[in-house]
């Protein structure tokens, strides 16, 4: 019997139970690939997929490259299949923009969270989260179950980020 394929897309730590897929290849890295493209999977081959800051490097209007990325996601999820996703929420992110104790340096590292490092092309953010607006992404997709947590603490990443004690990260299970 075939074990479950669990999919980390854009993950940098090796995992024993997570088989990588990331742009560029480096030694951790299994599968070469663009995010957006999974074709190099077949339907419903995947048992889950955690992606941590990841989609928000996707443009929601340009060719509609956002909602194409979650349906190739959603066609490799085995039925009752997990995504566990996780991006900067930009409500948190905008809250403690305008913190009146934040240092012109944290407020820096902030813009930096929401747009993207931007150290290479990859590193740019395209778009901008809260649970309702991702929420309505999912469903445009299929997923009909899905569910906000605090952290997934899987990996050692920025899902569990903190600024001012506060978690900058949106984390959300669907299931399809």
């Amino acid at each position: 019997m075939v074990e479950p394929l669990n999919l980390h897309i854009g993950g940098q730590e090796a995992n024993p139970n997570w088989k990588i897929l990331d742009i560029e290849a480096r030694p951790e890295v299994d599968f070469v690939g663009d995010a957006a493209n999974l074709s190099q999977f077949a339907d419903e081959s995947i048992h889950q997929i955690y992606a941590s800051h990841v989609l928000e490097h996707f443009y929601y209007g340009l060719n509609n490259e956002l909602i194409n990325t979650l349906k190739e996601w959603y066609r490799v999820l085995q039925p009752e299949g997990k995504l566990l996703i996780s991006v900067p929420d930009l409500k948190t992110l905008c809250w403690l923009y305008l913190h009146p104790q934040l240092e012109p340096l944290e407020r820096y590292q902030l813009m930096r969270i929401m747009f993207g490092g931007q150290i290479n092309q990859y590193d740019v953010h395209k778009v901008g989260f809260d649970f309702e607006t991702l929420a309505l992404y999912l469903q445009e997709v299929g997923f009909q179950k899905y569910w906000q947590v605090t952290e997934f603490n899987l990996f050692n990443d920025c899902s569990s980020m903190r600024l001012l004690d506060t978690l900058i990260s949106l984390n959300v299970v669907a299931q399809k």
